[in-house]
C-alpha cells in the first residue's frame, strides 16, 4: 500500500473533502507506519524539513499533485482535497483484459495441449538467471519450510527480490525499481504474522478453484499493506514477496512473462521493431489486486488442466513448488516464441 492509496482510502471512508493537514493527522493515528519513515527522518536530518510532520505533509502534497485521481480546491487556504467520483467507480469495475479471441487458440490452451514440450523447456529456465537469483530463491523457500517468518526467512526474501531485479541503484526519481528499507519491509510482513501462519498451511494442488479464490480474497488486506517497492505498481513486487511467504499457493507474477502471457496473443508479443511490446498495469490499488487475483486464479485453472502428475518438485532448482512450476512453464512458453524477422 502506498501513501497515495492511503490518502484515497481516507477520503473514500470519510466521504468528505479534507485538507492535507487533516489527512496528515489521520495518517499519524490510523496509519502510523507511514509516519516517521526512514525517508522522513533522513530529510529532516539533511535540513530539508523542520520536522517529521512537515516531511509527511510535503509527501502528501506531492502525492496529490502527481495523481489525477484527486481534485484540489485551491480557492481556500489550506486547499481541500476530494477524490474523483469516477475514480471510485473504477475501483469497483476494473478488471484485467484477458485474451478472449475465439478465432485463435489462447496461450493457455496451446500450453496445455503441448505440456510435455513446454515442461521440458521449463526445466532449463533457471539457466537464464544468474547465481544469486537461484541461490537466494532456494534459501528463501527452505527457510519458509524450516523457520517460517524468521529473520533469515525474511532476509532471504528481501535478497531474492533484489537479485530478481526489484532494486536498481541510482536516483529514485529516475528509477522506481527500488525496494523500501528492510525495516519497513519486515515490519509490514510481521504485522500479519499470525494470519500468514494460518494461510501457510494450504496447498494449491489440494484445494478446489473456489477454495483457492477464497484464499486470494483473504489475502487482500495483507496484499494492500505490504511495503515492498517505492513504486505504486504492486502486482509484481507483492506477488514475488507472497510467492516466498506462501510458495505452495502463490506464483510470482511479472510483466515480461505472466502478464504478457495472459493479455497478449503470441502473435502480438512483439512490435514492428522486433521488441517486446510494453505491458501496462492499472494505477489503482484495488484494480491491481483484482488483476493479481485474476492471474493467480487462471494459473490455478491451468494447473488443474495440466497432466500435473508428471510435475516434479525439486527444492534445489527453480521447481520449488507447483505455483513456481507453472511460472516456469509460462516463461518457457513466452521464451519459445521467436522474434519476427525484420
Amino acid at each position: 500500500m502506498t501513501l497515495t492509496d492511503v490518502v484515497k482510502e481516507i477520503l473514500d471512508l470519510r466521504k468528505q473533502s479534507l485538507t492535507p493537514q487533516e489527512i496528515r493527522e489521520i495518517i499519524k493515528v490510523q496509519y502510523p507506519h507511514f509516519y516517521g519513515t526512514s525517508s522522513h527522518k533522513s530529510n529532516v536530518v539533511k535540513g530539508h524539513y523542520k520536522d517529521i510532520d512537515h516531511a509527511l505533509l510535503a509527501q502528501i502534497y506531492t502525492s496529490i499533485k502527481q495523481n489525477s485521481s484527486f481534485s484540489c480546491d485551491t480557492s481556500v487556504k489550506p486547499m481541500v482535497i476530494t477524490i474523483q467520483k469516477n475514480e471510485l467507480k473504477l475501483k469497483l469495475i476494473a478488471k484485467p483484459t484477458l485474451i478472449r479471441d475465439s478465432n485463435q487458440m489462447r496461450n493457455e490452451d496451446e500450453l496445455i495441449a503441448n505440456i510435455d514440450h513446454y515442461y521440458k523447456k521449463s526445466l532449463d529456465v533457471m539457466n537464464d538467471f544468474g547465481g544469486p537469483s537461484i541461490y537466494f530463491h532456494i534459501q528463501a523457500i527452505k527457510e519458509q519450510e524450516k523457520n517460517f517468518l524468521s529473520d533469515r526467512h525474511i532476509e532471504m526474501i528481501y535478497a531474492t527480490l533484489a537479485s530478481w531485479g526489484m532494486h536498481k541503484m541510482g536516483d529514485p526519481v529516475f528509477s522506481k525499481a527500488k525496494l523500501v528499507s528492510f525495516t519497513d519491509f519486515k515490519s509490514s510482513i510481521l504485522k500479519y504474522q499470525s494470519r500468514l501462519s494460518d494461510l501457510s498451511k494450504m496447498e494449491m494442488h489440494l484445494c478446489t478453484q473456489k477454495e483457492y479464490e477464497d484464499f486470494i480474497d483473504d489475502l487482500e488486506l495483507i496484499y494492500n499493506n505490504l511495503r515492498v517497492s517505492i513504486s505504486e505498481a504492486t502486482i509484481v513486487a507483492n506477488s514475488k514477496t507472497l510467492a516466498h511467504l506462501l510458495p505452495q499457493m502463490i506464483p510470482p507474477i511479472d510483466r515480461q512473462y505472466t502478464i504478457r502471457f495472459f493479455t497478449q496473443g503470441k502473435k502480438d508479443f512483439f512490435n514492428g521493431k522486433g521488441n517486446y511490446k510494453q505491458i501496462n498495469l492499472p494505477n489503482e490499488l484495488r484494480a491491481q489486486f483484482l488483476d493479481f487475483k485474476n492471474y493467480c486464479s487462471n494459473i490455478k485453472k491451468m494447473f488443474d488442466k495440466c497432466r500435473n502428475e508428471n510435475f516434479s518438485i525439486n527444492k534445489e532448482s527453480f521447481n520449488t513448488s507447483y505455483p513456481k512450476i507453472m511460472d516456469n512453464l509460462i516463461m518457457a512458453f513466452v521464451k519459445d516464441v521467436p522474434k519476427p524477422k525484420l
